[in-house]
């Protein structure tokens, strides 16, 4: 009998120390964030920046919801995973319509700068 309370209670203890390990997400991860920005900028001197960055703390304690805030970096991604579809269609049209290489690579340019955008607010959507 002492086991299974026993078992239970590790079980149960050692979830609670998992959940806390995990980084914060959301409007938590949000003002994780501008407090370290804060702290360097305190220790720099930077008094200007402090203040920009309290206000910025501020903001998202008193606006921030994270349904909201996860809301918005999903229409932010598919935003830009629509400018991709566009970016890789004027390429491919490039290249069928035989312009020079120098166009083609500038749109070979736009089509990575274009991922890396995506793949940016891909990962801040899991934050």
């Amino acid at each position: 009998m002492f086991c299974r309370y026993g078992c239970l209670l590790v079980l149960l203890c050692s979830g609670v120390a998992l959940a806390q390990d995990e980084p914060p997400k959301g409007c938590a991860a949000k003002l994780a964030a501008i407090e370290a920005q804060l702290v360097e900028a305190k220790a720099a001197g930077n008094q200007a920046k402090a203040e920009g960055l309290d206000q910025a703390r501020q903001a998202v304690l008193t606006h921030c919801d994270d349904d909201k805030l996860y809301q918005e970096r999903l229409a932010k991604v598919e935003a830009l995973e629509a400018k991709l579809v566009e970016r890789q269609n004027e390429l491919t049209d490039a290249i069928a319509a035989g312009k020079s290489m120098d166009k083609i690579n500038k749109k070979r340019q736009k089509v990575a700068e274009a991922q890396a955008e995506l793949e940016q607010a891909q990962a801040k959507l899991e934050q």
